[in-house]
Formats: C-alpha cells, sequence, structure tokens
C-alpha cells in the first residue's frame, strides 16, 4: 500500500497553476486498499489491519466510517484493478481542538494515489474519487485560485482562520495544493498547550467515560446501524468513541494511558450491569 504523501509546514512552498485551499481537521494519517476480492485493508503510518475489528480503537471508528460508507459498485465501476488505487485520508480525533464529534466524520480523504498513472491525483480529481465512493473528504476554503492570486501567509502567519464546517469557531488547519503536486499545511496556533494526560487506573477510567448517557447513545447507534445489542457490541463502540472524542486525555505518545485490556474489561462490566437492569 503506497505512502501518504509528507505535506511540509510553511510558507516556503512555491505554488503554480491553479491551488487548492481545504479545511483540515485534527487527526492521524489512515489510509486504505481494496483488493479484486473486495476485502478492504487499512492501515495507520507503521501497520495494516485486514478486518476493522483488529484495528486500535482510536482508528476504529474511521475504519467503520469507511466499510459502511465506500461504494463498492462505484469502486468497480471505475477500474478493473481496485488494488492499483490507494486512499489517503485522515482517522480524525481530539488532539486539543474540540470538534462537533457528530458532525466531523471519523474518517476524511485526502488524497488518491493511482498505480496505473504513478502519481497522486491533483485534488480537484481526488475530491472528486472520493465523493463519487460515497466518502467524506476536505471541504473547499478555495478551489481554483491561480498561484499568483494565493497568499499562503495568511494562513501560516496571519492570526484568523477561516470559519470551520465541522466546529463553532474557525478551522483548526488548512492545506494547500496545487495540481502539480506542490503542497503545503499550516496550523492555527490558538494559544493552547497540551500536557501529558494523568495517570488513571482502568476502573477510573471506566467510572468517568463508560457513563449511563454513554452507554444509551453507544446501544443507540447500534441499533441505527442495525446491529444487534450485545455487551460486546456496545463495548466496542463506547471504547473506540471514546478513544477518539477523548483521545488527548487517554493517549500518550500513541498509547494508552491505562491497560487498555483492564479498561475495555471494567467498561463491559458497566455495560452489563446496565444492559442487565432493563434501561437500555
Amino acid at each position: 500500500m503506497k505512502r501518504c504523501p509528507e505535506t511540509p509546514a510553511g510558507s516556503d512552498v512555491e505554488f503554480s497553476g491553479h491551488v487548492w485551499v481545504q479545511e483540515l481537521p485534527t487527526g492521524a494519517e489512515f489510509r486504505f486498499q481494496v483488493a479484486a476480492s473486495g476485502l478492504v485493508t487499512v492501515a495507520t503510518a507503521s501497520q495494516s489491519y485486514e478486518t476493522a475489528a483488529s484495528v486500535p480503537p482510536q482508528y476504529r471508528r474511521a475504519a467503520d466510517c469507511i466499510d459502511q460508507r465506500l461504494d463498492r459498485k462505484a469502486l468497480e465501476a471505475a477500474t478493473d484493478d481496485p488494488s492499483d488505487v490507494t486512499f489517503c485520508g485522515i482517522a480524525t480525533r481530539n488532539e486539543g481542538i474540540e470538534f462537533d464529534w457528530q458532525r466531523l466524520p471519523a474518517f476524511v480523504g485526502v488524497d488518491v494515489w493511482s498505480g496505473r498513472q504513478d502519481r497522486f491525483l491533483p485534488p480537484d480529481s481526488a475530491t472528486g474519487v472520493f465523493e463519487r465512493l460515497g466518502l467524506p473528504t476536505l471541504p473547499a476554503i478555495d478551489k481554483e485560485v491561480p498561484a499568483a492570486h494565493i497568499d499562503v501567509t495568511q494562513y501560516t502567519e496571519g492570526s484568523e482562520f477561516p470559519q470551520s464546517e465541522w466546529r463553532d469557531g474557525h478551522a483548526a488547519g488548512v492545506l494547500i495544493r496545487d495540481k502539480s503536486g506542490g503542497r503545503a499545511v499550516a496550523r492555527c496556533d490558538d494559544g493552547r498547550s497540551q500536557s501529558a494526560p494523568d495517570a488513571r487506573t482502568a476502573a477510573v477510567l471506566a467510572e468517568e467515560y463508560a457513563t449511563d448517557d454513554r452507554i444509551e447513545r453507544a446501544a443507540a447507534a447500534l441499533r441505527t446501524d442495525g446491529h444487534s445489542v450485545t455487551v460486546e457490541g456496545v463495548r466496542d463502540r463506547l471504547v473506540s468513541d471514546v478513544a477518539r472524542e477523548s483521545y488527548v486525555d487517554l493517549f500518550s505518545g500513541g498509547e494508552f494511558v491505562a491497560s487498555l485490556a483492564a479498561f475495555q474489561s471494567a467498561v463491559a462490566e458497566r455495560v452489563q450491569k446496565s444492559l442487565s437492569d432493563g434501561n437500555r
């Protein structure tokens, strides 16, 4: 599977032709490929997975989003060898800036690698591909702007960012690309500082996060998706939601702040009690 392209920060990139500027949420690299058999393989920056259930919880909702929304018939119609294509995007998560987590998709597509063309598609083509496949992609702030008319410093040095489509307030970042491969990213520095999350036991974390409200929301989401409401299903949905929406408070250096297995077990106990009480 092709690695996602690296994107430098700052205003030193020289753009040519026509430029796209798109809103960039916080999150981590996430990519996928589809075999001729229809099997979807997903990957983080360092590891690949052949089933959504095997994906770490902080990426699980992104994998679910791809699995549920990918239009496989549209992909089959578009290419006779889907494994020739790598789809690169972002597994969105809380890295210190709050979003409307119901509005912000768990996965947003960014780049499309075509092995046949031996290149990443330009931003207009990549955006069109994700839209045709039924997958979320980055909203455009500006598109098809002549490079001579783009002032990159308004993002890299300016104090005002455009309004976000996914939160009340400004965008967390922007991705700037031209059609020849030039690209840069700018992140908004809003004065937030991130400190290492506090160490807490799995039982304390389960009590804090596996609340009756969250258990009900996880159960309702399963019903909406046509799944049975089971202890395991509610636990997995709740843990993956929490890992995404509270990532900044629960992970340090990519590792869960407590024993993940113990946390999942403690959450399952609370879910079991809730279901047994007949409240769901």
